[in-house]
């Protein structure tokens, strides 16, 4: 199913106390401009069961297409209109239930309704499981006569192409039925992790620095991290990490089955791998994935040359895995409200157009923003919406700059959502998840790129510097190093392997040495990091190589339309409007980037890498 995140003064002190030291409010606590605005979808529950009921009402109209969709044109077409009717219903009852019940995860009522919803998705997908089949069945000369006789089925020539790459990786019209109703099942290791991750688990307290005991929450923890008190550091790190080390083998568990239901699925297809699966079903050759990996792995000279200033500017004996994100020079941009962070990342995109900075400016008073953290809150940054809604974003925004950077890159997801919507018809409105992240990349990338090049001062400039080599790491060689990791875990699982906490923190051991050499100290308790991505128990596994394909992209993308202006811009607009009606690959070659090739890897590393030395040239001075 299509389910579908000239500058002011660079100093901004607000106001004297850290807006991350509150405590996280309830929601309706929380002023109402300040959250987004669901009634757009669902004006009650009630209008959701309604739609439950015509929902039921209309998934078995489906099956009076089976059987039938070789017989002619017309036939097919209006199946798959009939498909895209269903779906699309499915999908809002889909999202807006994950959408409430990630407002507050402590609600069951609607952490039920979300329940309830991937319940009818499954039987939507039970109910179409006959459909690729039978597309598959029908001679590919008849097929292609069929769509060019028929007046609105060339239209879905690209979808249907689609479905028949799948060709050889598609089984008979029962065993898709059954796979169909596993999924859910299946897909269960994530819906525990997401209810552990995001609702059950407590960090503890710990005292700041101003000496106030405060509850550590996962917004907190990335500021914590940023503070220039390292004993703050140290006690929110090791909160963080020894809980998740404590519930090791639990996590290691559910860990472990997810990865073998992910393999059990490609294995059953007739795939190599679960690599292959997941790259294949994007249409991404799996040596992009691989070359990325072998090229990150070559390329960590310039991370560890990082650390190793990092280390000399703190004036450190041994760089400690809590030292990594913290300030190397003032904070010169903190405690930013939240009104002024709007207005800092529309001046930033403002090379992206007139038509780009108007659809910002319509987030948010139409409603897709939900800003800030909240007691069950879900965690972390999201953007998520269906064809027919607002591209939803979500954030626990805490007036750091990372934060700022986090509203633009949620936002690029939002207006990649809705210029796709604009432009294209259901079928290609959704984008591929090796395109999703290029979009929010690049506009963190010329937000950073502006206000580097408009830093006035050492102290800026010092902080900007690090602030976006943070981000590169952390966007670039953070998510190889962990698609590094991902590949090995399943790699194992297929080779009769069992995945154990002991297994699984070895396998990030090795692998984070790879990267990051003798740089930074291993504390013990980084082994567990695994046990704390939640993007690892995402139902489409192999996800976050695409991080860092996407940073590559973004990097060659926000040179080019900061360099060369209007034509790039409006290749890169191109890209945002075209959804998926072309495969990845053959959407960024359009945008002006062959990701079939080392070259854009290498150049984003040589990027790294002058960065670092300019960070290292203007610390001397």
């Amino acid at each position: 199913m299509k389910y579908t995140t000239k500058l002011t003064p660079l100093i901004l002190l607000i106001c004297a106390s850290s807006l991350h030291a509150e405590e996280p409010k309830e929601r309706d606590e929380i002023a109402e401009k300040y959250k987004w605005d669901l009634t757009d979808m669902y004006v009650s529950t009630d209008r959701w069961e309604a739609d439950i009921l015509k929902y039921n009402a209309l998934l078995p109209e489906i099956e009076s297409y089976r059987g039938r969709l070789g017989s002619d044109g017309k036939t097919l077409l209006a199946a798959i209109h009939k498909m895209e009717e269903i779906e699309m219903l499915i999908s809002d009852i889909f999202v807006y239930a994950g959408l409430k019940s990630y407002e507050d995860m402590r609600v069951g009522e609607n952490s039920a309704n979300f329940s309830r919803a991937r319940t009818l998705s499954t039987k939507y997908n039970e109910a179409t499981s006959y459909m690729r089949p039978e597309l598959l069945a029908i001679p590919p000369r008849k097929l292609a006569k069929m769509i060019s006789s028929t007046k609105g089925l060339g239209i879905y020539r690209h979808f249907i192409d689609e479905q028949l790459r799948m060709r050889d990786y598609t089984l008979s019209e029962t065993e898709e039925k059954i796979l169909a109703s596993a999924s859910d099942a299946l897909g269960k290791f994530s819906s525990v992790y997401g209810a552990f991750n995001n609702a059950d688990i407590k960090y503890g307290e710990i005292v700041d620095a101003e000496g106030n005991t405060v509850e550590l929450t996962k917004a907190r923890y990335a500021a914590f991290m940023s503070s220039t008190d390292r004993r703050v550091r140290e006690d929110a790190w090791k909160g963080v990490y020894g809980e998740y080390e404590r519930l090791g083998n639990t996590l290691a568990a559910n860990y472990e089955g997810h990865v073998k239901a992910r393999v059990f699925q490609a294995k059953v297809r007739g795939f190599d791998s679960a690599l292959q699966a997941a790259t294949y079903g994007n249409a991404i050759p799996t040596e992009v994935y691989t070359n990325l990996i072998e090229a990150a792995r070559q390329g960590a000279g310039p991370l560890q040359h990082y650390m190793e200033i990092r280390r000399a500017a703190l004036d450190v004996e041994t760089l400690q895995p809590w030292d990594t994100s913290a300030p190397i020079g003032e904070e010169t941009i903190k405690d930013v409200s939240f009104e002024e962070a709007k207005q800092i990342v529309a001046d930033a995109l403002t090379p992206l157009g007139d038509e780009y900075v108007t659809t910002y400016w319509k987030g948010f008073s139409e409603g897709w923003v939900d800003a800030y953290e909240s007691q069950g809150k879900r965690g972390g940054a999201y953007s998520w919406g269906t064809y027919r809604s607002k591209p939803y974003l979500s954030m626990n925004y805490n007036g750091t700059f990372s934060s700022v950077s986090t509203l633009a890159h949620e936002y690029g997801h939002s207006i990649h959502s809705s210029l796709a919507a604009e432009a294209q018809p259901y079928t290609y409105a959704n984008y591929r998840t090796f395109i999703a992240e290029i979009a929010s990349m690049t506009n963190e990338a010329i937000l950073f790129q502006k206000m580097l090049s408009e830093a006035d001062s050492r102290e800026d400039k010092v902080f900007l510097l690090q602030t976006y080599l943070d981000e590169f790491r952390g966007g670039f060689y953070t998510q190889a190093l962990f698609a590094d990791y991902e590949m090995q875990a399943h790699a194992a699982v297929e080779s009769g392997k069992a995945l154990t906490k002991d297994s699984l923190n070895k396998i990030y051991h090795d692998t984070h040495i790879a990267y990051y050499g003798d740089s930074v100290q291993m504390d013990p308790l980084v082994d567990s990091t695994w046990s704390r991505i939640p993007h690892f128990l995402r139902n489409d596994n192999f996800y976050v190589y695409q991080y860092s394909t996407s940073f590559v992209a973004a990097t060659a993308l926000a040179k080019m339309i900061l360099i060369e202006g209007e034509p790039a811009r409006l290749r890169f607009l191109n890209l945002l409007r075209s959804g998926s009606n072309d495969y990845p690959i053959e959407l960024l070659k359009k945008a002006g980037i062959d990701m079939t090739t080392a070259a854009p890897v290498i150049a984003t590393i040589e990027v790294f890498d002058r960065m670092v030395s300019e960070l290292e040239q203007t610390l001397k001075e």
